[in-house]
């Protein structure tokens, strides 16, 4: 398509308002965009944006001016440069945005906000191969505040607040990668208040990608509860065919489940390639903690990638608690009258036989947090080298044990 061409189809799409095919024409790595661009600059290496682009309405001209400025800048392997015209063009689209009384601003937005933040990757990723300081995708989530604040205003439409979910999702996005976490939960209590839109009128994929981010920021938060509610959400809300995404979503949930006592089927993990949690499943339903180690060891790295190790070694407990209770469980058939009085030596014994070999002391430190962490009722007698465990239910489930560290 050539410039004249493109120019005419953006034209047609703002005089109609149609917002859909609009953000497909100004999407960063729109082909049709790309290829007119590129044809126009090989025509006339003195190619202006700003002159070709002047017939459009005042706002429009200038934003797309901006826009075909950062594809040139790309084409040309200028990514730093592309970034500072991404968010010129941002400034002329906001006013657009704000004064166009039309809800169908909202789908252009979407282009608007994604490219700035795939450029500012781009641009930030220039630096740090020049041995620069990465300062764009920060100045990004500064750029998308402003965004986010025109979209939560809706001027003109209240329909406009249909912009603002995913420009949390993008901002959320950025925090997690810049590891700031803490300015996520100032935009969640916002889509939690009643000046934001009605929740389930947003797009399932922006429902899910939203809950997954709350999930995930649950368990940094350690409110596994919560954790497991938005995962779960996010989890029934992904489309039927997106196995990826329900992947990463299970990556997650899978652990927050085994750490609230619910052990998946081989089934689900085989279905979406999760083999990784099957020695740890295999681990608590057994007791086994050598089994439970090794794989911990092993696969070490694996899981500190994917942001799940931590959250993985808070299951040693529940698998010492799974030992122990076979233990009790022999004792008990051994010496019914002292059924609830285990011996610490029968548990270090029990140890041993998995191949580890552990000192009283740390029986002792191990029963002591077990028992701390109400895994177990119970309380521990020092001189007599025993663990007394109450006679009802001295086991509780898993989801009343205290996981916080």
């Amino acid at each position: 398509m050539s410039f004249a061409a493109y120019l005419q189809a953006v034209g047609a799409c703002i005089a109609r308002q149609d917002g859909v095919q609009l953000r497909d024409l100004v999407a960063i790595n729109s082909g049709v965009a790309q290829q007119a661009v590129m044809q126009a600059r090989q025509g006339n290496p003195r190619w202006n944006p700003a002159y070709a682009t002047s017939r459009l309405p005042e706002g429009w001209a200038e934003f797309l001016s901006s826009h075909c400025a950062c594809i040139a800048a790309l084409q040309d392997g200028n990514r730093v440069e592309a970034y500072e015209k991404a968010v010129a063009a941002l400034q002329p689209f906001l006013k657009v945005f704000r004064e166009d009384t039309g809800a169908w601003v909202v789908a252009p937005m979407h282009s608007v906000v994604h490219n700035m933040r795939s450029v500012a990757q781009a641009a930030d990723h220039e630096l740090r191969r020049t041995g620069q300081r990465p300062d764009k995708l920060g100045d990004c989530g500064d750029q998308l505040r402003k965004c986010f604040a025109v979209s939560l205003q809706a001027p003109g439409n209240k329909d406009k607040k249909l912009a603002a979910l995913d420009i949390v999702n993008l901002s959320i996005k950025i925090y997690f990668r810049l590891n700031t976490l803490r300015l996520c939960k100032n935009l969640m209590r916002t889509v939690d208040s009643r000046q934001f839109a009605a929740f389930d009128a947003f797009p399932a994929a922006q429902r899910v990608t939203y809950k997954f981010y709350v999930g995930r920021l649950a368990v940094f938060d350690e409110n596994y509860q919560e954790a497991r509610a938005s995962l779960e959400y996010a989890l029934q809300h992904c489309h039927a065919l997106a196995h990826h995404n329900k992947a990463l979503v299970l990556k997650y949930l899978v652990p927050v489940q085994l750490l609230l006592g619910h052990l998946p089927s081989p089934t689900l993990l085989a279905a979406h390639q999760l083999r990784q949690y099957e020695p740890i499943i295999a681990a608590m339903r057994s007791g086994d903690v050598k089994l439970f180690s090794d794989t911990m060891n092993a696969l070490q790295f694996r899981f500190i990638q994917e942001g799940t190790y931590l959250l993985l070694e808070k299951l040693r407990y529940a698998v010492f608690r799974r030992l122990l209770r076979k233990v009790h469980a022999v004792h008990g058939a051994l010496e019914p009258e002292k059924r609830a009085q285990i011996p610490l030596a029968q548990f270090q014994a029990a140890l041993a036989m998995q191949g580890l070999e552990v000192d009283m002391d740390e029986v002792e430190c191990i029963a002591a947090n077990l028992i701390f962490r109400k895994y177990v009722k119970g309380y521990l007698s020092h001189k007599a080298k025993v663990m007394v465990v109450a006679k009802t239910d001295p086991f509780p489930p898993l989801d009343t044990a205290s996981l916080a560290d």
